[in-house]
């Protein structure tokens, strides 16, 4: 893990996963019983790779989940259709 030097070389870290316990104590803080508990988590891992947990204790709390990341990502698309109708009203060359 460490390069010439004492530096740590990024490309010989072992493959990182989140701890089952961390999991376990984000699924503790959720809900206020055991009937509406859950998460859903997303990340990208040290390679760029989009990573996805999700856990509930009933298929209701788990519905209810995905119907929130569904508005939550509609909503980022409007937000950025209105920023690209700008760009294109104020005639700004876009650099992306």
């Amino acid at each position: 893990m460490l390069g010439q030097g004492g530096e740590i070389d990024p490309e010989s870290l072992p493959e990182f996963s989140l701890p089952e316990s961390i999991l376990d104590q984000l699924f503790e803080f959720t809900g206020s019983s055991d009937a509406n508990k859950g998460f859903v988590l997303i990340y990208t891992d040290q390679n760029g790779r989009p990573m996805v947990y999700s856990r509930s204790d009933a298929q209701i709390v788990e519905m209810g989940l995905r119907k929130a990341m569904e508005k939550y990502l509609i909503n980022v698309e409007d937000a950025e259709g209105i920023l690209d109708l700008r760009d294109e009203d104020e005639g700004e060359e876009r650099l992306d």
